[in-house]
């Protein structure tokens, strides 16, 4: 049985994506890893699981700048979905950018638990996996 029933990776990276899953495999993170290559087919995808009632992952890894729908655009649409919904979950912002103002900006967003500069490492995994029981 793994640490969290499902995640979700939002990137349009996809070779970040391959090594993220595999990381995620590799120390039991998930039952279930979705993958999402954009913030429009993101939200589309959740909001589609929430229509069906099936629980959304309790994490989300989700990479800033992509096309169509940036991750900050992501975050304010998917902020306003119902908390009952939305409030378990853990966002883990996954950038290439190591910018103050950035890391600022996403603790202005009260499901966005840490920034984590790419690549995403066992380390960096494990510390969440560690978290879990204390938050």
């Amino acid at each position: 049985m793994s640490i969290f029933s499902s995640c979700c990776i939002i990137d349009d990276d996809e070779f970040f994506s391959i090594s993220s899953k595999n990381i995620l495999k590799q120390l039991n993170f998930s039952d279930n890893i979705l993958y999402y290559s954009g913030g429009q087919e993101a939200l589309d995808g959740l909001i589609g699981l929430l229509v069906e009632n099936i629980n959304l992952p309790e994490v989300i890894f989700l990479d800033l700048n992509m096309p169509n729908r940036d991750g900050w655009s992501f975050l304010e649409e998917f902020e306003e979905l119902p908390e009952d919904k939305i409030g378990h979950i853990k966002i883990y912002i996954t950038s290439s950018f190591i910018s103050p103002k950035y890391m600022k900006k996403a603790k202005d967003y009260k499901l966005v638990k840490d920034y984590i500069v790419k690549p995403l490492t066992q380390n960096t995994v494990q510390k969440i996996i560690d978290s879990k029981d204390i938050t």
